[in-house]
């Protein structure tokens, strides 16, 4: 369906097929706490659109509210075609006692969340979703309201880094805090630490939900970490010998991934490795810091181990997000870096109760 609708558009990325079609395997750890129903929409036995209707029981549970999602939705620029998808979706839920309809979110947050709200004329990268402009009209149209904005950052890699980064980076080493890279040859070793602090740095976060760190493991192609992280870019602040701080960063692989057509079979993985080295660009992903070392410039530290190895990489400049309209740590933070707002994305939300 994705391609149907894409068809010709250079800011798309096609998703892999395998990892799409594992998220709805019912081995995935998800569906132990989460339900769907999933729908096809056709015309003249032509597919036309889809949408998928999701509870996440955790989720409901965690912020004591019955809200259901929807998410995984395409369509043509159809009106009638998106209405009666959006309404399929709707009564499902309804069905189910949610009270809420909120999206698009693909399952979880982290999959992807949100309609494109600005910067349609720029590739979509790693971790993040694109939709185009008339999927706002058809959320809009159909009642849908804002619930929350998502704001994605870019920097400059071609100029220097900024003074202020470079002092705050300084003193924050000064202080006892020491940076190193994660170990691909430990990766087993490295998770026993990193999921639960994945949990506990996001726990307060819009959308956050509550799972196992064996769930995590099943995340971000967690389980094949060592095979495709880069252990310059994926940092690990420490305090007093244990790790209290990291930054997950990547070259912007989506300029490979982009020419796989969502496939990635041995010929695939051949290619990737050939083309791997003309990466441009990179990503910074994730960003979690325990909260009794927080406010002592280690996001700042990390950030900039991560972006000086980007520009010795000849990187001419790097995304990140996405970030919560309302972390405003997290924007302050970002700014010290010189980065400035390029794309935005959208989730919606509908009341469901008459």
């Amino acid at each position: 369906m994705a391609f149907q609708v894409y068809r010709g558009n250079p800011c798309w990325v096609p998703p892999f097929w395998q990892e799409m079609k594992g998220f709805f395997k019912k081995q995935n750890l998800f569906w132990s706490h989460a339900e769907a129903a999933l729908f096809i929409a056709k015309r003249n036995d032509t597919v036309i659109g889809r949408i998928a209707a999701i509870i996440d029981h955790a989720y409901c549970k965690a912020v004591g509210e019955d809200i259901g999602y929807f998410g995984f939705f395409e369509c043509i620029n159809d009106d009638a075609c998106a209405s009666a998808l959006f309404q399929v979706a709707q009564d499902w839920l309804t069905s189910k006692k949610m009270t809420v309809m909120r999206g698009p979110i693909d399952g979880r947050i982290d999959i992807g969340c949100g309609f494109l709200l600005t910067g349609f004329e720029n590739r979509a990268t790693v971790l993040s979703t694109y939709s185009p402009p008339y999927y706002l009209t058809f959320a809009e149209k159909f009642g849908l309201k804002k619930a929350r904005d998502f704001f994605h950052y870019t920097i400059d890699l071609t100029r220097p880094l900024p003074k202020v980064l470079e002092e705050k980076a300084r003193h924050c080493r000064a202080s006892g805090i020491q940076v190193r890279s994660f170990h691909r040859l430990h990766t087993g070793r490295e998770l026993d630490w990193w999921c639960p602090l994945f949990l506990e740095t996001f726990a307060e976060h819009w959308g956050f939900v509550p799972v196992s760190p064996e769930e995590v493991r099943t995340r971000f192609g967690v389980r094949n970490l060592r095979w495709f992280v880069d252990s310059r870019l994926f940092v690990i602040a420490e305090g007093n010998g244990a790790p209290v701080a990291y930054l997950w960063a990547t070259p912007e692989y989506n300029q490979v991934f982009q020419r796989l057509h969502g496939r990635l079979g041995p010929v695939e993985a051949l290619r990737f490795l050939w083309m791997k080295p003309g990466i441009t660009s990179g990503k910074l992903h994730f960003i979690g810091i325990q909260k009794e070392f927080r406010h002592q410039n280690i996001g700042s530290l990390l950030n900039y181990e991560v972006l000086a190895e980007m520009k010795k990489r000849g990187y001419t400049s790097a995304e990140v997000g996405w970030f919560d309209e309302q972390n405003i740590t997290a924007h302050a933070t970002i700014a010290l870096t010189g980065a400035i707002v390029f794309k935005k994305h959208r989730v919606f939300e509908k009341n469901l109760i008459p």
